[in-house]
Parts: C-alpha cells; structure tokens; sequence
C-alpha cells in the first residue's frame, strides 16, 4: 500500500511539474494550448494529466514548437507508469511469497 500511494504522489508531482513547463512555455511565447479550456490553474493542470496517463486525446490541442514537449510527456508518462505497474507487480508478488 505504501508503494502505491509513494507512486502516485510521484506521478501527481510530475504531472504539477509538467503544467508548470507549459505555463512557462506559454508565457515566454515558445507555442499555445488551443481549444475549450480554462486557461488557469486546473487547465494547466488537466492537460498534462491526459497526456501523462493516455495518449493525450483531449479537447485541448498544443500548438508551435510545445508541441514537442506534449510528445516526449506521453512517452515519458507511458514508460513511468509502465515501469511503476512492473513494480507494484514485484511488490505484490513479493508480499504473497511471504
């Protein structure tokens, strides 16, 4: 259980970490979210939060050169939680054995 909840406190702050990059990106210029969101806080938080855990299907598009870190978000996000999936198992495995 502890594995768990370190994980997905884990996750929650790359994902916090992730709309911080955007809010950056955004207000140096370097590219835009387009679509029907809410341009503050929980908009910037939603975003990284689909691209993180799927494949980033949402009704918010990226647009210019953000577009790049959108990519390398859901590929990092699909080999963390791959690889954290991969962990839980070994621990609950492990768990049982005893």
């Amino acid at each position: 259980m502890l594995a768990f909840v370190g994980l997905l406190a884990l996750h929650t702050i790359e994902i916090l970490a992730f709309a911080a990059v955007y809010r950056a990106l955004q207000g140096w210029g370097v590219g835009g979210l387009d679509g029907s969101y809410d341009p503050c806080w929980s908009g910037l938080i939603y975003f990284p939060g689909v691209n993180f855990a799927t494949l980033g299907y949402t009704q918010i598009e990226a647009s210019g050169p953000i577009r790049m870190v959108n990519m390398m978000q859901s590929l990092g996000g699909f080999m963390v939680l791959t690889w954290s999936a991969t962990f839980l198992y070994s621990v609950c495995e492990r768990a049982s054995r005893e």
